[in-house]
């Protein structure tokens, strides 16, 4: 019983480019203008992955340079817990839409140093409220430390903005190659057009005759 022979399914592009690139295409008609432009094409997507690989390495010496400070900076800091002397006020927006607010409050840090000063809040917070904040060795109100999320974040979108403007750089260079590219192909096309177009529409044989 005679089988009929498989037929091979379609040549995915970047393989059906990759082997262009190469010198391996099968079709006998390719240009070298056509195997340049299929170079082109796969630098362009080695330049992605290794913007992509990039980026994911900066994020993560990132994340981890940012939490080693971080690690260092909470170890001179000391949680306490502050009475609010005064209602809320609102200070300034901090960005997204979110609206900062402040109080005066008084707190014991270090030990019997009673302390009075300004302090963030939740929105509403009520004169009398109980809120814990972060004191330095002094006593002096500061910033939280960054936690794990928020670090994360910072390197995620150091990570980002680096593969964006890598990713720029790579879309552009391609771009531009093959846009020169182009021109070759069409100036070529044209210089083929004006040898063989007298012969295929017969012109160069009647102007011989007329000759």
């Amino acid at each position: 019983m005679n089988t009929a022979p498989e037929q091979a399914g379609p040549v995915p592009p970047f393989r059906h480019h990759l082997r262009q690139a190469l010198g391996k295409g099968r079709n006998p008609l390719g240009r070298t203008i056509d195997r340049s432009r299929s170079r082109a094409l796969v630098l362009a997507v080695l330049g992605i992955g290794l913007a992509v690989l990039g980026s994911a390495g900066a994020a993560a010496a990132d994340f981890a340079v940012v939490r080693h400070q971080a690690s260092v900076t909470a170890a001179r800091l000391h949680q306490v817990q502050a009475v609010v002397l005064t209602p809320a006020q609102r200070e300034a927006d901090t960005g997204a839409g979110r609206r900062r607010y402040e109080a005066d409050a008084v707190w014991v840090y270090p030990t019997g140093q009673r302390t009075t000063g300004s302090v963030p809040v939740p929105g509403g917070t009520a004169p009398g409220s109980t809120i814990g904040i972060w004191v330095d060795d002094a006593g002096r109100s500061v910033a939280s430390p960054l936690g794990s999320a928020a670090i994360a974040a910072k390197a995620a979108c150091l990570g980002l903005f680096l593969l964006g403007g890598l990713g720029v750089l790579v879309v552009t260079g391609l771009g531009i190659r093959l846009d020169v590219l182009d021109r070759r192909a069409d100036q070529a096309w044209q210089h083929s057009w004006a040898l063989l177009e007298p012969v295929w529409s017969g012109r160069a044989s009647r102007d011989n005759r007329a000759g």
